[in-house]
């Protein structure tokens, strides 16, 4: 009888570590499938390389040179009046003096307010380029990463280490470019 429990006993701890193992087996198995199922991304990088990105860069500075010169030729319109007050200073009646003063002032308050409409105009478009960027860098991760069967993409930033192998972002980039390409041919 004394036999059978210790053989009992002894099946009992050999099914326990079995189960074990086999339990430590599986953990294995499940975190190699995630790390193969997980990849990461230069975001600075895409961002960067990004096409679109490049030509909305090139678009906003012809929007803000536009603004610019707009106000160069108001400040030159500006500069001009106070040129012509100066002078006519001396032939001027106080109240012709008057009307130029305010003519002035009126054209300086014009000129504040141009500057700043271009400034919020230019921070306004910047704002919206850079959402529209953002927005298609990560449908495009999320769409390989839905393709491609990955449950996790993280960005390299965040990463102390991780194998080469699990970097996608030469994929991102080139698949932005060749469907943002594709858009611009259209």
């Amino acid at each position: 009888m004394q036999r059978k429990i210790k053989m009992l006993s002894i099946m009992a701890v050999a099914l326990f570590l079995f189960a074990g193992l086999v339990s430590q087996i599986a953990r294995a198995d499940i975190l190699e499938e995630v790390f193969k199922r997980t990849a990461y991304v230069d975001l600075q990088k895409i961002f960067q390389e990004y096409q679109k990105k490049k030509d909305l860069e090139v678009r906003l500075r012809q929007e803000t040179e536009t603004g610019q010169k707009k106000l160069e030729e108001m400040r030159e319109e500006l500069e001009r009046l106070k040129k012509e007050y100066e002078t006519q200073e001396l032939l001027l009646t106080e109240e012709a003096k008057k009307e130029r003063q305010q003519e002035i002032t009126a054209k300086v308050k014009e000129v504040e307010s141009l500057r700043q409409k271009i400034s919020n105009q230019i921070k306004v478009r910047q704002d919206q380029y850079t959402q529209e960027i953002i927005q298609d860098i990560i449908n495009k991760i999320k769409q390989i990463a839905e393709r491609e069967g990955y449950i996790y993409v993280f960005d390299k930033a965040a990463l102390v280490y991780a194998a080469p192998i699990q970097d996608i972002t030469g994929l991102i980039i080139d698949e932005l470019n060749k469907e943002y390409g594709a858009e611009k041919n259209e």
